[in-house]
C-alpha cells in the first residue's frame, strides 16, 4: 500500500528531467489502477493488481528497454479491462431490461385480462336487458348464476395472477441479493472487498462507536509468485482470508484491501486491539501447505501489522493513512535483539 522508494537513476546517463518523468508515469500508473479499483471493484481487482505488479517492476528497474516494454503492457491491461469493463456494463443493462420486460409483460397479460372481463360483463349485461323486456324470470336467474359463477372465476384468476407476479418477484429480489453480494465480496478469496470496507468503515464512523483498524500485510509473497507461481500465492491469500476469519468475532470485519493486503476492523480500543493483532499475527505467521496442479508446497510466510484507533472527526482516509504509516513502520523496524 505504501509507495516504495524512488528508483535509482537508469544507467544510461539520464538526468534530473528525467527523473521527474519517471516519478510521473509511476504515479499516474498508481492513479490509474486506484481508479479502476474504486469505480469497477467488482472486476477491477485483477487490472489493479497487474498494474501494481507492472509498477514495481518499472520500480526496480527503470531502463529504456524496461519503459517500453511497460508501454505495451499498460495499453494491453487497460484494453483488456475496458472490454470487461463493457461486458460487464451490457450484463447489468440486461438485467435491468429483463426487470423492466418482466413488468411490461404482467401490465400486458393484465390489460388482456382486464377486456375480457369487461367482454364478458358487457355480454352478460346485454342477456340481463333482454331477459327483463321479456319477463324471463328463469332466464334471469340463469344469468345471476353465471354472474356469480363469473365473479368467481375473476378472484381465482386475479389470486392466481397476484401469487404468480409475488414469485417472480421474489426471484427477482432473490437474484439482486445475489448480486449485491458478489459486488462486495473479493472474488478470490471470498472475504469483504474495498467498497464494503469503505461502507463498513463509514457506518461505525458515522455511529461514532469506538474501533480500530489493523492492516496486514505479508512479507515476501511476491518471492512466492516468482518461485512457485501466482496460482501458489492465490491459495496462500485464501488460506490467510481462512485464518482471519477465524480468529475475529462476528461484529468485527475482514476484508481484502487488495495485492497482498487485508485489513480487519475490531470494535475495541487501541490496548485491546494491539493485544488481538499480536495474537493474530501468531496465528498467521508460520507454515503454509498448498497444493498446486498435484504439487504439495510449504512455504513459511510472515506478515506485518498496523493499527490505529479512530479519532473524532477524523475521515477514514486519514485514519487509514496512520494505519498504513504504523504497517510501514513495523515492516521496516530493525528485528528485536
Amino acid at each position: 500500500m505504501s509507495s516504495p522508494e524512488r528508483p535509482p537513476a537508469p544507467d544510461d546517463g539520464s538526468n534530473a528531467s528525467f527523473q521527474i518523468a519517471l516519478d510521473c508515469y509511476l504515479a499516474s500508473i498508481t492513479a490509474i489502477a486506484e481508479t479502476i479499483a474504486a469505480v469497477f471493484p467488482e472486476i477491477g481487482e485483477g487490472c489493479h493488481e497487474q498494474l501494481t505488479r507492472l509498477r514495481a517492476r518499472i520500480t526496480f528497474d527503470a531502463g529504456v528497454k524496461t519503459l517500453e516494454e511497460s508501454r505495451d503492457t499498460l495499453l494491453q491491461a487497460l484494453q483488456s479491462f475496458a472490454a470487461r469493463a463493457q461486458r460487464h456494463t451490457r450484463s447489468l443493462a440486461d438485467e435491468l431490461t429483463g426487470a423492466l420486460a418482466l413488468v411490461a409483460r404482467n401490465e400486458d397479460t393484465r390489460s388482456a385480462r382486464n377486456v375480457g372481463y369487461v367482454e364478458h360483463l358487457l355480454d352478460f349485461v346485454d342477456h340481463m336487458e333482454k331477459a327483463v323486456e321479456s319477463r324471463d324470470f328463469n332466464s334471469m336467474a340463469g344469468q345471476a348464476a353465471k354472474l356469480r359463477g363469473f365473479a368467481e372465476s375473476i378472484e381465482l384468476d386475479s389470486r392466481d395472477a397476484f401469487a404468480q407476479l409475488r414469485e417472480q418477484i421474489r426471484e427477482f429480489r432473490q437474484q439482486l441479493r445475489q448480486a449485491e453480494l458478489l459486488a462486495s465480496r473479493d472474488a478470490l478469496t471470498g472475504v469483504a472487498n474495498r467498497r464494503e470496507f469503505e461502507r463498513q468503515l463509514a457506518g461505525r464512523i458515522q455511529s461514532q462507536q469506538e474501533f480500530c483498524v489493523l492492516l496486514f500485510d505479508l512479507d515476501g509473497l511476491g518471492n512466492v509468485n516468482n518461485q512457485f507461481g501466482h496460482l501458489c500465492g492465490d491459495e496462500i491469500l485464501k488460506q490467510v482470508s481462512a485464518r482471519l476469519n477465524a480468529q475475529v468475532r462476528k461484529r468485527d470485519f475482514v476484508c481484502r484491501w487488495g495485492g497482498d493486503e487485508f485489513v480487519v476492523i475490531l470494535d475495541c480500543g487501541l490496548e485491546p486491539g494491539r493485544a488481538r493483532s499480536g495474537q493474530i499475527v501468531e496465528c498467521l505467521n508460520g507454515l503454509y501447505r498448498v497444493t498446486v496442479e498435484q504439487r504439495g508446497i510449504t512455504v513459511n510466510m510472515n506478515v506485518s501489522v498496523g493499527i490505529a484507533e479512530h479519532i473524532a472527526d477524523e475521515t477514514w482516509e486519514q485514519m487509514f493513512q496512520r494505519v498504513d504509516e504504523s504497517m510501514y513502520r513495523q515492516k521496516h523496524a530493525p528485528p528485536a535483539n
